[in-house]
């Protein structure tokens, strides 16, 4: 197949790429060049997607399949799709569970309606939203620009929580396994049965190459929290001990999900992982064990030049201020026991 893939150049954008050279695909990326440039044997097409006459170029040409893995205002995701609709076969859409107005607060997020934002929506007419809505918003937008000129020949991937190598994007699997590495007592949120749903970037990639039609969550399959953590040790050769505190932390101060990836105090969230991936597993979704994603992100952790480091602005608990909430919770219960004495 021909694949073309917009944006390219950042976690998933690469993840897409190399699954579909695996395939045996012929692979082009569109984008600004402002990232790493694809590996040899990949065409690169520099261009800009709010520029029609960069997005002429593609609309020449024949597509089997493009993957949008960038797309965020309505009006810009409109003017790629307005080109490549008689260009492209298929066009696969990276959107999100944020389109659901309910998710993660309300106990069943499906049972809410979701946001409805005109396909030909701008930054601007989001301005007027809630912050915390307008990421959704805008991507439902994005979605109802692709339906518009596609119909059936799209799919609109609804991802949850990405995980998987070359994660320089937001850190969150990576802060864990390079915590829990460093050994010692880990502090650990929630509590050990609750469910995390996460789905390796290169799963999410070969869903979108294998051209499903309809929108579908795209997330995997429940683990236990401890098994994750558990996965995180085992991968990583580390001796960590695990201290799980419940959601105390957020008395604490500490900012869930941010300082504490891929945590948010039950009773703010109850649906944060409530995921059902049931049409996209019927549609073919294919997931790999969970160890394989830790495994593979922890090699990918390994080998980068330096030694890997969180980058600026993506999540992580400061080790000190670990170690003074992990002293203080140990003091407090030994007060509490001698009290009880």
């Amino acid at each position: 197949m021909d694949v073309l893939v917009i944006g390219g150049g950042v976690f998933l954008g690469p993840a897409v790429v190399s699954v579909a050279r695996e395939l045996g695909h012929r692979v082009t990326v569109f984008n600004r060049g402002r990232s790493a440039p694809p590996p040899a044997g990949v065409e690169h097409v520099v261009g800009d997607r709010t520029t029609p006459a960069d997005l002429a170029v593609l609309g020449r040409r024949s597509w089997d399949v493009v993957v949008d893995t960038c797309g965020y205002v309505p009006a810009e995701v409109a003017l790629s799709a307005d080109v490549l609709a008689g260009a492209a076969g298929h066009y696969a859409f990276v959107s999100t569970v944020n389109v659901y107005a309910g998710w993660p607060a309300a106990a069943d997020y499906h049972r809410v309606p979701q946001h409805r934002a005109p396909g030909r929506a701008t930054r601007e007419d989001a301005e007027e939203l809630p912050p915390q809505d307008r990421y959704g918003w805008l991507k439902s937008g994005c979605e109802e620009a692709v339906r518009e000129r596609f119909g059936s020949r799209c799919a609109l991937l609804r991802a949850g929580c990405i995980v998987g190598p070359d994660d320089s994007s937001t850190g969150r699997l990576p802060w864990w396994l390079d915590r829990v590495a460093r050994g010692g007592t880990v502090l650990a949120p929630g509590a050990p049965d609750d469910p995390v749903v996460l789905v390796d970037s290169r799963d999410l990639a070969g869903f979108a190459l294998d051209r499903p039609s309809g929108t579908f969550e795209v997330t995997g399959d429940p683990v236990r929290r401890a098994d994750l953590l558990d996965g995180c040790r085992a991968v990583t050769g580390s001796t960590a001990v695990f201290r799980w505190v419940g959601d105390r932390p957020a008395g604490a101060g500490v900012q869930p999900w941010t300082e504490l990836p891929l945590w948010v105090p039950r009773a703010e969230a109850p649906s944060l992982f409530a995921h059902d991936n049931s049409r996209a597993r019927a549609a073919g979704l294919r997931l790999r064990p969970l160890r394989d994603t830790l495994s593979d992100t922890w090699a990918w952790q390994r080998a980068v030049p330096g030694g890997w480091r969180p980058a600026p602005g993506t999540p992580g608990l400061d080790p000190q201020r670990e170690a003074e909430l992990l002293a203080r919770w140990e003091r407090e219960e030994e007060s509490a026991g001698a009290g009880g004495g």
